[in-house]
């Protein structure tokens, strides 16, 4: 008995040690230089905005010229946007010559978040081609690791981070191969990189966000993805599809999607955790689901995760979270954010 009031005692004060720790923050934001990669919209275009807030001097990398102009147009001197496309080597050559001549002598970056990310093919295993994949692989995964390679010498400069965008390991169920393929490539990267460079200051984190509307999930882009697919088929294959593929496509994206919740800032925190932290965590998984359109105890009790008892418990929860009148955060053991919207 005295030795479980002990470990109980023990595990408390760690517990809320590593809480403390967590709020923990670096100081002198107004010198320490950030590069985002996909700041079009979504989250990268938000984060960009909010480091700028706090004082960060932000690299924000954009695909397209009109976002380029759109972001100097109402920015301040503290944020400059580029042309950045991280699927192609020039692209990636060419940003890296501006900020080595925007960055102040002896100065490098404090952090690069690989935020750049695309949907990448449509339907199933059966329906991708390997340019589906190559497509894909080109920005989610690839586009991570030249990236980093490139601004690595400027990030040992500071001891600073690479935060590296993945997914939530639950979200394998519904995406597409291609998608779960590249972003399960970010994590093992990230894991190695981490390894590699554990004694240099360098911290790498992973961002694993669950369902968020965002641009990626727009209507019009995710029809035209379907109506290209379906058009670009072997005649061999689409003889065999239904009549209406094409809405069957869209509707395995557009159901995801309306799961999804509209509170991308709980990402754009998690970037900011990963970047002003003195110690940031490895991982930020957070899975988000809206109730009204999900049956979170029917869903988590068909799910692998029910393998193992410490994921059982956090099964049963889901009843009581069912009932809760208005939105919640719930932090597990698990260290899963798992955020409840109201019907």
């Amino acid at each position: 008995m005295d030795l479980l009031l002990l470990l109980s005692f023990v595990f408390i004060v760690a517990f809320i040690l590593d809480r403390l720790f967590r709020k923990l923050k670096i100081g002198d934001f107004e010198s320490r230089y950030v590069l985002i990669t996909g700041c079009d919209s979504g989250f990268g275009h938000e984060l960009a905005k909010k480091l700028e807030k706090l004082g960060f001097n932000v690299f924000a990398g954009c695909l397209t010229k009109a976002a380029v102009e759109k972001f100097n147009q109402t920015s301040s001197s503290k944020l400059k946007a580029i042309e950045m496309d991280v699927s192609k080597d020039t692209g990636i050559e060419k940003a890296m010559e501006i900020l080595q001549r925007t960055l102040p002598g002896g100065k490098g970056l404090w952090a690069v978040v690989n935020n750049a990310g695309i949907l990448g093919g449509i339907g199933s295993i059966k329906l991708h081609t390997r340019q589906d994949y190559e497509n894909t692989l080109a920005v989610n995964l690839y586009g991570v690791i030249m990236v980093t390679k490139a601004c690595m010498p400027l990030v040992l400069k500071e001891k600073g981070r690479i935060v590296n965008t993945a997914m939530f390991w639950e979200e394998s169920r519904f995406l597409n191969s291609s998608y779960c393929i590249s972003k399960y490539g970010v994590e093992a990267f990230s894991d190695v990189l981490r390894r590699e460079h554990y004694r240099t200051g360098v911290k790498v984190q992973i961002i694993e966000p669950g369902a968020f509307k965002t641009p990626i999930f727009g209507r019009g882009y995710i029809r035209r993805m379907a109506e290209n697919k379906v058009a670009s088929l072997p005649a061999e294959i689409r003889s065999q599809l239904p009549n209406d593929a094409v809405g069957q496509l869209e509707g395995s994206i557009h159901r995801l999607e309306e799961t999804g919740s509209t509170n991308i800032h709980i990402v754009v925190d998690a970037y900011i955790h990963a970047i002003t932290a003195k110690f940031p965590k490895k991982r930020i998984p957070m899975l988000v689901y809206k109730l009204d359109v999900l049956d979170l105890e029917h869903y988590f009790r068909r799910s692998t995760c029910c393998d193992t008892q410490p994921k059982v418990r956090f099964c049963c929860a889901c009843k009581f979270l069912q009932q809760l009148p208005s939105a919640r955060i719930l932090q597990t053991y698990l260290h899963v954010t798992l955020l409840i919207e109201p019907k």
